[in-house]
Formats: structure tokens, C-alpha cells, sequence
């Protein structure tokens, strides 16, 4: 897969993304691990409840650089802690499978807002 198809594939996650309905956006075995915390979802419902979840304790994401390649995308960024102290930077990997994501692993200090797995 080239850089513009994986940027297409992203292009419509973030679109959907915005929607809170983004799981047909994923593979079926789609997965999302926090490194941080080692925690580990899997199946497009669960990981679109987590990182729904997520967005809602975190304010204020700031992409700071978004870069993409073959078969894979990384994104930069922060958001305000939840009582607006110091931002919390973070770092997300998506591998992309076809024309959905197939994995996404999380870095940084994001962990301890990531919902419980369900």
C-alpha cells in the first residue's frame, strides 16, 4: 500500500472519528494497546468504546505532527490534563491493513486516562 492510500484510509478514520461512530473503520481483529499501562482491546466495538472513552477525560488534543508511510501512520500530539495542569503528551502507531486500521498502539502518559477494558 502507498503513503496516499494509507493517507486515505486515515483521512477517513479522523472524519469518522469526529462522529464517535468509527468502528466500521477497522479491521475485525483490530487492536489497541496502551504501552504505558500494557493495556490491550480488541474487536472495532471495543476499541471504539475505549477510545471514546478516552477522548472524553482527555480536552484539548493537539495534533503536532502527523506522518504517514506504507502500511502505517503515526500521530504526535497532547492534550490538557484533566484539571488543566500540564499538557500530556502522546504518541499513537496505526498499522493499516487494506483499506482499514488494523492496530493501534498508544505511547506516553495517556494511559491512566484510558477507560477500564469492558
Amino acid at each position: 500500500m502507498s503513503a496516499d492510500q494509507t493517507r486515505q484510509v486515515m483521512s477517513a478514520y479522523f472524519e469518522a472519528l469526529e462522529t464517535g461512530v468509527f468502528a466500521w473503520c477497522f479491521t475485525d481483529d483490530v487492536s489497541w494497546t496502551t504501552i504505558a499501562n500494557d493495556t490491550y482491546v480488541r474487536g472495532p466495538d471495543a476499541v471504539e468504546a475505549a477510545i471514546n472513552g478516552l477522548h472524553a477525560r482527555l480536552k484539548d488534543l493537539q495534533t503536532r505532527q502527523l506522518v504517514m508511510g506504507e502500511d502505517a501512520a503515526y500521530i504526535e500530539g497532547s492534550a490538557a490534563g484533566p484539571n488543566g495542569e500540564a499538557r500530556i503528551p502522546y504518541c499513537v502507531a496505526y498499522d493499516i491493513v487494506g483499506d482499514r486500521v488494523g492496530a493501534m498502539r498508544a505511547y506516553g502518559d495517556i494511559a491512566e486516562f484510558m477507560p477500564p477494558p469492558s
